[in-house]
């Protein structure tokens, strides 16, 4: 499959996705709601100042608290320009974190024709659920956690995208949680009270994202208060410790991966709609 993120259409794909992140950052502003650049977002800023050549999407980092903030004020004034997508708004969508996606554009995905919605072009909202103060108790937890995200993704999902003996595992585990009733639902309904079990009986030091790979313990000092880097034409919010946040990440996060490394989605249909 030949990859079309590239040359004028990246270019074009960045130019959306700034249009997209300024009006997020809108109604953050209006509504006193933090937010961070993170990943390669947050290192196109400190490295780039915008983005990374090569990358293509922006990932935006937020407490829970101020998830569910933004999410109660986009519920209360909708609008036809966007969607946003979590598992408790859609039985089909398979991710914990939230994106907000762009009416009227499609940006195609391995799993886009085992569902009936449509993914636009996008950019992510990864959340900072608190952890447990205990170390032991906070390994065990996030283990938990990821385990039950993964088991989420494969009750709702076929696979055909990886060597084959995976693939068969994948999909008798598929067939196996369905038959069982561990079904979507029952994983949608159970899963945001696991990630908020520890938010207002721990300290709140220590945070993470629950459904990463990464599984990166951050305190919550390594976010706040937030500092403005520049990014494109505008100055956006980052974590406070650049180092912190990003070296268990990625390492030497100033230095630039070698060729082979420099990669983006792997698309094959991207429409902008009339943006």
């Amino acid at each position: 499959m030949d990859n079309i993120l590239q040359g004028d259409i990246l270019s074009h794909l960045q130019d959306v996705e700034l249009m997209i992140l300024k009006d997020f950052v809108k109604v953050c502003e209006e509504n006193d709601i933090e937010y961070y650049l993170i990943f390669g977002t947050q290192i196109g800023a400190i490295r780039h100042q915008g983005f990374i050549p090569w990358d293509d999407d922006i990932d935006i980092m937020i407490f829970r608290e101020d998830y569910e903030k933004f999410l109660k004020v986009m519920e209360e004034h909708p609008n036809d320009k966007y969607t946003i997508f979590d598992p408790r708004y859609n039985q089909e969508y398979c991710f914990e974190f939230g994106r907000m996606s762009l009416n009227g554009t499609y940006w195609a995905e391995y799993w886009d024709n085992q569902v009936s919605f449509k993914l636009g072009i996008h950019i992510d909202l990864f959340i900072l659920d608190v952890l447990p103060d205990n170390k032991i108790k906070r390994w065990l937890f996030i283990q938990y956690c990821f385990i039950v995200t993964r088991l989420h993704a494969i009750s709702l999902l076929r696979f055909d995208n990886y060597p084959k003996i995976i693939n068969l595992i994948l999909n008798f585990i598929h067939a196996l949680l369905n038959f069982i009733k561990l079904n979507p639902t029952y994983f949608q309904k159970r899963i945001p009270k696991l990630f908020r079990k520890y938010e207002k009986s721990d300290s709140g030091q220590f945070v993470t994202d629950l459904t990463l790979h990464e599984r990166v313990v951050f305190k919550r000092n390594d976010y706040k208060p937030p500092k403005k880097a520049k990014f494109e034409d505008s100055f956006f919010y980052i974590p406070n410790d650049d180092d912190n946040t990003l070296i268990p990440i990625y390492g030497d996060y100033m230095k630039l991966p070698p060729e082979e490394e420099q990669f983006c989605h792997i698309l094959n249909e991207i429409d902008f709609g009339k943006y």
